[in-house]
Order: C-alpha cells, then structure tokens, then sequence
C-alpha cells in the first residue's frame, strides 16, 4: 500500500527541513546522461570491448550528483562468500598519481595491504579483487586533478594504465572532471576511442529558449518545497532573478533555495520571499560573485531580461520565395503553462 505523504501542518520542523535538504530534479539531460550511463553499463556484456564514458561540466554544474543517482542503485551487498560491490567509485586525489588512485581503488574493495607493493603489483591484486567482488562498473570522479599536475609523462602513464586496466577487466569505465580534463586522451588515441561517448553538462542558459528549461526546472523545485504558500520561482522575473544570481549553474541555485527554505521555516514565514533569497544571496553565492549587485534587492538585472526579450523576438526567417523577413514563432507546449 502506498504511504501517503504526511500534511504540512503535521511535519515537525526537522522533517521539513529535511525535505528541502533531499530535493531531488532529475531534468531532461540529466536523464539523458543517466541513460547513457546505463547504457555502457548494460550494453558492456555484449561486446569485446566494454563501453566507456566520459562527463565533463564546471564546478556546481551537477556532475557528482549524477554519479551519486546512479550509483544509488547498486549498493554494497555483504554476503556469506565476500562483498559484492557492482560500481566501484572513488574520487580521484589531489595531487593525482596512478599511484594513489590504484591505491584507493584498492582501498574501497576492502584490500588490508592497499598501499603495498609496486603499481605493478597493487593493479593486478585490484584486477582479482575486482573479479571476486563482481565490479561491473567503475566511477572515477574529480578526473581533472591529473591535469592540475601540468605534466606530460603523467597524463602518459596514467592514460596507458586507465587503457590496460579497462583491456584486463572488461569492465566499463566513467571519467568525470572539469572541461580540461578531456586533454588526457590526446595522449593515447587508443583511450580516447573508448571514451568515445562523451557529455558536457552545462549551466542552464536563458538566451537559447528564453529561460524554458531553467523555469520548468524552478518549477520542479517548488512542487517539492515544504513551504505553505507558493512563492512562484518559475514566473519569468523571479526565475531571472535566480538565473542572474546563479548564471543558471545548479550548486547555487539549490543553495539559495535550501538556506531561504531554512530560513522561511524557521522565522515562521510561509513562502520564499525577496528579503529571504537576498539574505540566501548574501551568505552563498556573494563571496564567488563579488561584482554582482544582489537580484533580490534591486531590480537592475531586469534590464538583462529586457535585453534578451527583445533579441529573442528579432530572430528571423528569411523566406526562401520573397526574401521577406518573418518573425520567428514558438510552438505552444505543455510546460508553457509555466506562470509568467
């Protein structure tokens, strides 16, 4: 029997809190690479050669998340025999060296002696501990930290052993980092080949759909805040406002919304208001955004809305027949019933 969602008016303080703290979007890309995640994982069984994946985006773009989603599914297993452990992750250390990250591959899998032995040595204990504990996918997330080391030979060895690891155990691998971590594969055309799919998880933007996606992604947000009134985060000028704030990247977007939910339930308001969100702009966003003026206090950046509005309705068709310029027109969807 389903469980029915407990009313507002019932939730003590922590348990609101809680939700906002969980809030959970999964968007359309979003979903689009979580498919194409368990598509090298599943579709690795039918072939040779496993198929791997690399993701790319900036700091707060949602990369970890992604990971973290995925990796919900396939929870260690203690059984009678060992350990299952079907995606074997970890972040890569700063400063990176094959060294450490076999050593805490290693580490993960449960191996006493982790940091022993020659990386000769340590990679073929981690190949038969990957083996015994049924390993079918592996994550290495912060990938950029090999970069951060600025050395040519380094990105060599760690692209031929990352090559020769996925060869020996046929298991499909993901990379994730910052944009500049996609250099390692210039180093071995034969590791870049099988990262040949490849995903670039941008902020949202305003200009290419007019803040459509960004909106409905606000709008998603909403549905789940434990909040008694509506406080209207999708309506074109308070999503600006967030968008300005947050250059349409996730990690500050979700910041201003969980401290201005904390916030609102704990001053006993009922809604995210402007005062709440400045106060929520102040404390996490304007340490990394000190030139910004706070969106929640003036209006200056609805000029920048102004601006966009009226670039977007310049767009134009040049009809193929009288060269006659026509005004570009939008198809009507279901998410257009986003307030405005």
């Amino acid at each position: 029997m389903p469980k029915i969602p407990k009313s507002l008016s019932y939730m003590t303080l922590s348990e609101k809190l809680s939700i906002a703290n969980n809030i959970y979007v999964a968007y359309p890309r979003f979903k689009e690479i979580l498919s194409a995640i368990e598509d090298c994982h599943n579709f690795s069984n039918l072939k040779d050669e496993p198929e791997c994946l690399f993701l790319k985006g900036e700091t707060g773009a949602g990369k970890t998340t992604i990971f973290k989603s995925y990796a919900q599914k396939y929870p260690r297993v203690e059984t009678d025999s060992g350990t299952i452990v079907k995606l074997l992750s970890v972040t890569i250390p700063s400063p990176a060296t094959v060294k450490s990250v076999v050593s805490k591959l290693l580490w993960e899998l449960g191996d006493p002696a982790y940091e022993k032995g020659t990386i000769s040595n340590q990679t073929i204990r981690l190949i038969g501990l990957m083996k015994d504990c049924g390993v079918s996918l592996v994550f290495l997330d912060e990938f950029q930290h090999f970069i951060d080391r600025d050395s040519a030979k380094v990105l060599r060895t760690v692209s031929d052993w990352l090559k020769n690891l996925i060869l020996d155990t046929k298991v499909p691998m993901v990379l994730i980092g910052l944009p500049e971590a996609e250099a390692v594969f210039k180093f071995n055309p034969q590791l870049s080949r099988r990262f040949a799919n490849r995903y670039n998880l941008s902020p949202f933007s305003w200009t290419e759909d007019c803040g459509k996606e960004f909106r409905t992604f606000l709008h998603a947000i909403e549905s789940q805040l434990p909040l008694e009134l509506e406080s209207n985060l999708a309506s074109e000028e308070m999503a600006f406002r967030f968008y300005y704030a947050s250059d349409g990247i996730i990690a500050y977007v979700m910041k201003l919304v969980r401290y201005g939910t904390y916030l609102t339930l704990t001053e006993g308001l009922n809604k995210l208001d402007y005062p709440v969100l400045a106060r929520a702009f102040e404390k996490y966003v304007r340490a990394d955004k000190p030139y910004k003026k706070n969106p929640f206090l003036n209006d200056d950046c609805l000029v920048n809305l102004e601006n966009k509005i009226s670039l977007n309705e310049s767009l134009v068709n040049i009809g193929s027949t009288n060269q006659r310029i026509k005004t570009k027109k939008r198809n009507q969807k279901a998410s257009d019933v986003l307030h405005k």
